[in-house]
């Protein structure tokens, strides 16, 4: 396989290249992409062989849920339980740099990402289908935070790159497990936990 760099700064080409990219990720291929935090890379989440794919290339057990990339908030309708904490927390934070790991259907947690960036937004949007994405990286590798770092690590490996330059904020998102009553965080990045907790006990007292 020959990894495909395709250009996304360039808006004379933007349209044409996203579209290409969203009917490889439609179609089962692995598409890499840029978020504002960190480089991404995701798949058809209908599509097993994909799914195997994008577990195989990041070398990452089978057992390890990916999060589901939306491009909007009605994506995520019926797949999982929005109990307070999320509502607040979606409302102050997405789109952006925050993951929210839900109660999904039977209980299972349902990781999802609602990120800011146009790029990422646009991907989704245009392919049609549910995407799983994880961060750009072989497991125990920092993430990518420009398209050749991806090239570096999955070249060939892949079928495209969008480059998108340089990551802005360049730390992974921060992630956080809500349930009816609780939040716990389980990974800080680009939103500090103080901000997150200062956040839902501003909001909860106030309600």
């Amino acid at each position: 396989m020959h990894t495909k760099l395709l250009d996304t700064k360039d808006i004379a080409c933007y349209r044409k290249n996203l579209n290409t990219a969203a009917e490889a990720l439609k179609s089962g291929e692995v598409v890499a992409f840029p978020t504002e935090t960190v480089y991404g890379i995701g798949v058809n989440a209908q599509d097993g062989d994909a799914v195997a794919m994008l577990h195989d290339v990041k070398n990452r057990p089978r057992d390890k849920e990916f999060a589901h990339l939306i491009s909007d908030l009605e994506e995520i309708s019926g797949l999982v339980d929005m109990h307070l904490y999320a509502k607040i927390l979606v409302k102050k934070f997405w789109p952006g740099p925050l993951t929210i790991v839900f109660s999904g259907p039977g209980k299972k947690d349902v990781g999802v990402r609602f990120p800011r960036h146009k790029v990422a937004q646009d991907l989704v949007r245009l392919a049609g289908v549910p995407v799983l994405a994880t961060s750009a990286n072989v497991s125990g590798k920092p993430p990518a935070t420009d398209a050749q770092k991806v090239l570096e690590y999955f070249g060939n490996r892949i079928e495209i790159i969008l480059d998108g330059g340089p990551s802005t904020m360049k730390t992974p998102s921060t992630v956080v497990k809500v349930t009816r009553g609780a939040c716990v965080l389980l990974r800080e990045g680009a939103i500090p936990k103080k901000r997150i907790m200062s956040c839902l006990s501003a909001e909860v007292e106030v309600n």
